[in-house]
């Protein structure tokens, strides 16, 4: 006999344990041999027996432990387990039955009945194997690709596969071919696959086929649920082919367990004082009634026929098992399958008996263990008296089928907390009783991204219009900002009118700025970036947000901090603007704290960033708190809670980041203060080419060369002009592009060819800069050209370089501005 596989005995004597293997392998078959539980768990994890004979009494771990482990290791439970036993104690077959145990051979024995015992029972295992390979599987799938799809995946396997194009050919199919296990679509055409499996769950000739359903990710939510009230598992197309034939074979593997059960929860008994709960099969007690009488039949031959017609019955009980599924294998456990998987909470609530199932969902979602939610009132979790009356009011169920409601509300934590969520329920039966079940989904996330997506919005919609005004106002800024930066070098600075001329410029330049906080919430706000070390842009705009006030700020800032790419002003803006609103909520003066960190986004950080590497910025105050009904308020824009303050502060913030591909966030607590944390990428490039420190803002750089100055605004030529005269250059002027290329190419030829084009982005109705600048570098492609804009909407501004251009300016700009700008191009 060429047997594959071994026999493993679990024996600590030594000769009996030798005695064993000379008796079976005269039968042909492999034997090893352990001598405790602990070495037989270890031979098993590395090669599977075809069965295991094992002593009860052994040191260590003795075969009742040894048993129950097997049975509860699903890679092994169906390896029959013989117990050796003297039955010199009735307690001993009892506590065999408990832990599992196939068969008893009692000791001493012959060895022809240790012969006939395992054949006996090596034999049933092969039968009851072929039995179980024995499935036919119901495809019914529309789509002929997916059909045949399944078919080679399952055939593949070994299984055998009939398909149905439908519901009602699927339904016709399974009444007269009877297959183990359906696999179907839930949409098709004629019949659907929830109505073909409502009417299989009522035939009572089919309802204990199992139906797995197959759905896709833009299937209807409610078809979904719907479906999954009546179906022992689903997944979604594109499947993963794994996963089916997992599916398949635990669904086959309960099949299988069902073949032995008397009853899920066994049979109790109480045997001489003490209580057990056995849940062996109908086999195994039958050999347990047999090994109680081996020692008889042994002595009493007449007792042989008997021994002959149990084992008979028995083999007749387990082919009959075989042939039908279990009653056992209920609506409740078809539910579970799916519901202890599921990422929603679920709760069954029985009128009468409370709450009689909660998965482990939910008891994630609430902080509360399961069975907390079971001894508490459903009610009790939810924020309003809804779910109550809904639960009253819901329509009973009528010809079978479930009526659902669903609403939004919030849940009520262990730890006090409220969570938003979604709930769904239905009434439904549970082990025959009429039952409601809710299902709770967390929305923390969906609404903070609604929340997300509301802001945007509202920035978007305001940026349009203040775009607009911005880039016509920058354009008459420039002319005054100009102008007034040209009457200040004709003056004398101890002359009243110089201090009006300053404080005309200083308005000018707040002016400036309101512009460009618009711009920086609109869609005309891109940065002009450049990489640039941060840790002192921090430090400076900091200290200088806080001159006068009683205020100190205490910085943790690493030397090795990334390199972000930024627009450094409006970085700066940035944490101005933070800085200010922890003043103003620190009347009393205080100490704002100001970090700086390394650190790594990923996907299970939650935040809405790409993954990589950031800087983490943290500006903390001390001051009063914002309430949590204005927190998600703070970045709208024109929304304050200070008298005279303009909104804008913390909206120009929030956009900023965004725009630099960042986020802000804020954490605040009443009475306790506030911690704005804004995370900024870091740039692949390093470290930035060194700057001068203390750059003097207002220094003039005279120079020779001639300029020409492309712009539609009259106003803006006039002072552009002037400032360059003053400076010494030659200007020449032109309204639009077309005009600035025949000047060129005019000034070219009479050999006096210009240094410098300054050329404004946007002309109406005209060549603004972006176009004349590829027809100018054909002509010289070495031309030195600067772009000027009051409207930064245009990727050009922020890549200028890319685009052909040597410098950037944005309008307004001062006398002072200009003159830097057009004096490092000329020395380059």
């Amino acid at each position: 006999m060429d047997n594959e596989g071994y026999v493993l005995i679990v024996e600590d004597s030594p000769t009996q344990a030798r005695h064993l293997e000379s008796v079976l392998k005269r039968l042909g078959h492999q034997v090893y041999i352990a001598c405790n539980g602990k070495e037989a768990i270890t031979l098993i994890n590395k090669e599977r027996p075809l069965t295991v004979i094992a002593d009860i009494l052994m040191p260590e771990m003795d075969g009742y432990q040894l048993c129950k482990m097997i049975k509860s290791d699903h890679r092994y439970r169906d390896v029959p387990v013989v117990l050796l036993t003297q039955l010199s104690d009735p307690k001993e077959i009892i506590r065999g039955l408990e832990s599992g145990a196939d068969d008893f051979i009692v000791k001493p024995c012959s060895e022809d009945l240790i012969l006939t015992r395992i054949q006996s029972i090596l034999s049933l295992k092969l039968r009851r194997d072929v039995s179980i390979k024995q499935v036919t599987i119901l495809v019914v799938e529309d789509s002929p690709t997916q059909a045949e799809q399944i078919r080679f995946l399952l055939e593949g396997h070994g299984y055998m596969v009939i398909v149905a194009a439908d519901g009602r050919e699927g339904l016709d199919l399974a009444r007269r071919e009877r297959p183990t296990i359906i696999v179907s679509d839930i949409l098709m055409p004629v019949m659907g696959g929830y109505e073909m499996a409502y009417e299989i769950k009522h035939d009572k000739e089919l309802k204990d086929i199992p139906v797995i359903f197959v759905t896709s990710i833009t299937d209807s939510r409610d078809v979904v649920k719907k479906a999954s009230v009546v179906a022992d598992g689903y997944f979604t197309k594109p499947f993963d082919e794994a996963y089916l034939i997992s599916k398949i074979e635990s669904l086959i593997a309960v099949s299988k367990s069902d073949f032995d059960t008397i009853d899920q929860r066994g049979i109790e008994v109480n045997f001489a004082g003490e209580h057990y709960v056995i849940n062996a099969g109908r086999r195994q007690i039958l050999s347990f009634l047999l090994s109680t009488y081996e020692n008889a039949v042994q002595q009493n031959r007449d007792l042989v026929y008997m021994h002959r017609e149990l084992r008979q019955l028995n083999e007749q009980l387990e082919a009959k098992i075989i042939e039908r599924t279990s009653e056992l294998r209920a609506s409740k456990e078809n539910f579970k399958a799916i519901a202890e998987n599921a990422s929603d909470g679920i709760i069954i609530s029985v009128s009468g008996e409370g709450n009689v199932y909660a998965n482990r969902r939910l008891a994630e979602i609430t902080g509360y263990r399961i069975q907390d939610i079971l001894n508490i009132d459903i009610n009790g979790l939810i924020c309003d008296d809804g779910l109550s009356h809904i639960m009253k009011t819901l329509p009973k169920i009528t010809g079978g089928k479930p009526q659902s409601y669903q609403y939004e509300t919030s849940v009520v934590t262990r730890d006090k907390q409220t969570i938003p969520v979604e709930i769904a329920l239905s009434r439904t039966i549970w082990q025959n009783k009429e039952a409601i079940i809710v299902i709770i989904r967390d929305i923390t996330e969906r609404k903070k991204r609604e929340e997300y997506l509301l802001k945007r919005d509202k920035l978007e919609s305001v940026g349009v219009l203040a775009g607009g005004i911005a880039h016509d106002f920058n354009n008459l800024l420039t002319g005054i900002l100009g102008n007034i930066s040209l009457a200040k070098i004709s003056l004398n600075p101890e002359d009243r009118i110089y201090k009006i001329m300053i404080d005309a410029e200083k308005a000018s330049i707040m002016a400036r700025d309101l512009t460009w906080q618009l711009l920086t919430f609109s869609k005309g706000g891109a940065p002009i970036r450049q990489t640039a070390s941060i840790s002192e842009l921090i430090r400076d705009s900091a200290t200088f947000s806080i001159r006068g006030a009683n205020i100190k700020c205490a910085f943790t800032i690493p030397e090795d901090l990334g390199i972000p790419e930024i627009d450094k002003a409006q970085i700066s803006q940035v944490i101005q603007n933070i800085i200010i609103n922890a003043e103003q909520a620190m009347p009393t003066g205080g100490i704002i704290y100001i970090s700086a960190e390394n650190v790594t986004v990923m996907a299970d950080d939650e935040l809405p960033l790409n993954n990589g590497n950031y800087v983490k910025i943290t500006i903390k105050d001390t001051g009063v708190g914002i309430p949590e009904e204005l927190r998600t308020k703070i970045f709208d824009p024109y929304f304050t809670t200070k008298e005279g303050g303009s909104g804008l502060g913390l909206a120009t913030a929030y956009s900023i980041i965004k725009n630099h591909d960042g986020y802000i966030s804020i954490e605040s607590e009443v009475g306790k203060g506030t911690s704005f944390h804004i995370y900024l990428p870091v740039s692949e490039e390093g470290m930035p080419a060194a700057t001068t420190i203390g750059e003097k803002e207002e220094e003039l750089f005279p120079g020779k060369g001639r300029v020409l100055v492309m712009d539609d605004e009259e106003v803006v030529r006039g002072v552009v002009g002037a400032i360059l005269n003053t400076l010494g250059y030659e200007v020449e002027f032109a309204e639009d592009g077309s005009e600035a290329i025949e000047l060129y190419k005019q000034a070219q030829k009479r050999g006096k060819q210009f240094d410098v084009v300054i050329m404004d982005l946007t002309i109406p109705g005209g060549m603004g800069g972006g176009e004349a600048i590829k027809k100018l570098l054909e002509i010289n492609p070495d031309s030195k050209v600067i772009v000027s804009s009051g409207y930064s909407d245009d990727a050009i501004m922020s890549s200028y370089k890319k685009y052909g251009f040597s410098a950037v300016i944005a309008k307004p700009f001062r006398f002072a501005d200009l003159s830097r700008v057009v004096h490092q191009i000329m020395s380059h």
